[in-house]
């Protein structure tokens, strides 16, 4: 679907596998969890990962496998064909994150700048604006209205400032 914004959040099991050249069992969420913890795949990463991944393929609980590689390639050839699906890397990004005390991160804003904790319990917001640096140019491009730039940012980090003021999180 070309006019969808896909992420995907990849484990540093799948791309062992696509480096090995192996299989990737794919698994209905639904149905990828721990009975005995009560934790899913999208629940746990690294090592813990890895171990309930193999746990729930050796049970046979996946519902189809493809060769990893195969998958990659579709991937990348989707990548320079619509600039997408974004892609972060789920291990790497919690190893890095500074709410590992809260626990798993499960996913990213779709541009994948933001990481923060979300739960049933919580929600992550990010709160986003944009200048165009360019438009504080000069047409011939020889000077830059630095004043210009300073007063539109202070009004937007105000409106951002705003923004997270009146919200619930």
């Amino acid at each position: 679907a070309r006019d969808l914004f896909y992420g995907l959040w990849v484990p540093d099991l799948f791309m062992q596998r696509v480096k090995a050249d192996a299989e990737w069992t794919l698994f209905c969420p639904n149905q990828a969890f721990d009975a005995e913890t009560g934790k899913g795949l999208i629940d746990v990463w690294g090592e813990e990962f890895e171990r309930l991944y193999t746990q729930m393929e050796a049970a046979g609980k996946g519902f189809k496998t493809v060769k990893a590689q195969q998958l990659w390639f579709r991937i990348l050839e989707s990548q320079m064909e619509t600039g997408t699906p974004y892609m972060l890397y789920k291990d790497h990004a919690n190893r890095k994150s500074n709410q590992q005390n809260l626990g798993t991160i499960h996913s990213s804003n779709l541009c994948t700048e933001i990481i923060e904790y979300t739960s049933p319990d919580e929600v992550a917001v990010c709160n986003l604006a944009s200048i165009a640096l360019n438009s504080f140019a000069s047409s011939e491009g020889k000077e830059y209205d630095f004043e210009g730039l300073y007063r539109v940012t202070k009004v937007a980090t105000k409106n951002l400032n705003k923004v997270i003021d009146r919200n619930y999180y």
